[in-house]
């Protein structure tokens, strides 16, 4: 090979290979945007579907905390009569006072947890 041949060579292929490598470039780094461009809009998916759980899970725990305190009220007025009633009030009475106090963990868990 003669070193007219490798300068022809070299005119012929050289811009080819350069234009390549640069458009080449061009695209990993387009791509690099799209992938981080959807990445993030999968986060703020993520995010807002964690910000909705966690206001229902929220929401959900105050209303059993009012039933548990309602619950709780009425068992403490029934406590206080001196009544003679069956001892299934007694069973409803602590049932009651059980579930106040498991309302009363979960809401203590759920903050923490927060925190």
């Amino acid at each position: 090979m003669s070193p007219f041949d490798a300068e022809r060579i070299a005119l012929w292929w050289g811009p080819g290979v350069l234009i390549l490598i640069v458009f080449g470039f061009g695209f990993l780094r387009l791509a690099k945007y799209w992938i981080e461009r959807s990445m993030d809009v999968k986060r703020q998916q993520a995010i807002s579907v964690f910000g909705m759980f966690q206001t229902y899970v929220e929401q959900f725990l105050s209303a059993q905390r009012c039933q548990a305190d309602a619950l709780a009220r009425l068992a403490g007025s029934v406590e206080r009569r001196d009544s003679t009633e069956s001892f299934e009030h007694q069973e409803m009475l602590i049932a009651l006072k059980a579930v106040h106090r498991d309302v009363e963990s979960l809401l203590t868990r759920h903050h923490e947890a927060i925190r």
